[in-house]
């Protein structure tokens, strides 16, 4: 598990945890990092979880799997009278046509939930409370889009002075769990703390959003299980699959949010312009134009940290390309099912959906004593001047210049990179 470090008495909750065992060393993981969170000492990958925003990059580059993501159980719903099954888009992307979204939803049932709820369901809604959002905050350009928690906690980490360009209100997800809590405990005449919610998720930041929200996920669910778990489980039961009878209506026109720039597409119209970025290194890049005002052209920009949006998350069976081609499919095909769009619009207009303002993870300072800060930036001025400037990662840090902090805070050596201790002895 990656080990918990402090940041101002906080601990950070991670899904992505490092095999120690199995590293080895490659420092692949170290220059993929967008957040510089990994360095490689003695031979071993290591992750400082104030600057882990658990995207998922390590886990796809890193070569031996050394690099994992633990997610809930189907154990967990034992715990819990009332289950209930909150899916992502991304989820009937994953099927092949042979099975369908309709069966891969029925399976949900045999897995041991009570009721199921589709993200696609409230797609509608949501983008008419953007919409609202951004035409009663006009001072705020752009807006940034704050459904994926990866970005949310990149801005935090990497772009601080952006927190207050995020999307302040809740996530979809959220949404619909309060929706169904509050429904199931009045028809079900359940206690709030009988009922179960999970979310079905494709990437590793949902699953550390729910078990420590930031922003716009609150404590609204229970727990979060990996697309990939339930998609072996419904491999399983094909059989039984078969034999069941009951009709399932799916949201399938709320589906095309698990690709990227359906969102902003949806959200855009004529007094609103929006702009959709996937992919993380995209979006820092689009970060950084932001910050230098750049972009204030645009009302509403979309950010997706995984490539083609959710349909590329880690915790997908599926190739992207495949699973976004049925999914739009599907859109082209469905028909339109109604929801009770005045619960959330109130909720919204009430402020319920409001989030608490985020702080940034002040990850950047060298010491917090002023003094000695100071004398630390001096010294990592001069031990600059005495490296390369290849970054090239060998040496376990990302850049040359964070060795030169590392070596500063005593976390490595001025023998760590191999260029010059080579050039020194020729």
């Amino acid at each position: 598990m990656v080990t918990q470090m402090s940041n101002k008495k906080k601990e950070y909750y991670h899904s992505v945890y490092l095999e120690t065992d199995k590293c080895v060393g490659c420092t692949k993981c170290v220059r993929i990092c967008p957040t510089e969170a990994i360095r490689v000492r003695e031979g071993k990958a290591k992750i400082d979880s104030t600057r882990c925003i658990d995207c998922g990059e390590c886990i796809n580059t890193c070569p031996v799997n050394a690099i994992r993501i633990i997610s809930d159980s189907l154990d967990e719903l034992k715990k819990y009278k009332y289950k209930l099954a909150i899916i992502s888009a991304s989820y009937a992307g994953q099927f092949a046509e042979d099975i369908g979204l309709e069966k891969a939803l029925k399976a949900l049932f045999h897995l041991g939930f009570d009721d199921i709820a589709e993200q696609a369901m409230i797609t509608d809604i949501t983008a008419d409370i953007i919409r609202d959002y951004i035409r009663t905050h006009p001072k705020i350009r752009p807006i940034l889009s704050s459904n994926c928690p990866a970005i949310v906690r990149l801005v935090q980490v990497r772009f601080p002075s952006l927190l207050s360009n995020l999307l302040h209100i809740e996530s979809p997800i959220s949404m619909l769990a309060k929706y169904y809590r509050d429904n199931i405990t009045i028809e079900e005449k359940l206690k709030p703390e009988e009922i179960g919610i999970f979310l079905i998720v494709p990437s590793a930041s949902q699953v550390t959003a729910v078990h420590q929200p930031e922003g716009t996920y609150k404590h609204l669910h229970d727990g979060a299980i990996a697309i990939s778990d339930i998609y072996c489980k419904v491999m399983d039961i094909q059989k039984d699959l078969d034999k069941d009878n009951r009709k399932i209506n799916s949201y399938a026109n709320g589906l095309s949010w698990a690709v990227a720039g359906q969102e902003a597409q949806e959200i855009a119209a004529d007094d609103i312009r929006t702009l959709a970025i996937s992919g993380i290194h995209n979006v820092i890049d689009i970060l950084s134009n932001i910050e230098s005002h750049r972009l204030d052209q645009y009302d509403y920009i979309e950010l997706r940290s995984c490539s083609q949006g959710c349909v590329g998350g880690s915790l997908n069976v599926e190739n992207p390309f495949v699973a976004e081609n049925r999914i739009l499919n599907m859109v082209r095909s469905s028909k339109k099912l109604d929801i009770d769009n005045n619960y959330f619009f109130k909720l919204y207009r009430e402020g319920y959906f409001d989030v608490i303002p985020l702080e940034p993870r002040s990850i950047m300072e060298l010491d917090k004593d002023i003094k000695k800060a100071i004398g630390l930036m001096k010294k990592v001025k001069e031990t600059l001047n005495k490296l390369p400037g290849l970054d090239c990662g060998v040496c376990g840090s990302p850049t040359c210049k964070a060795l030169a902090e590392d070596i500063a805070k005593g976390n490595a050596t001025l023998e760590d990179c191999i260029i010059r201790t080579r050039k020194l002895k020729s």
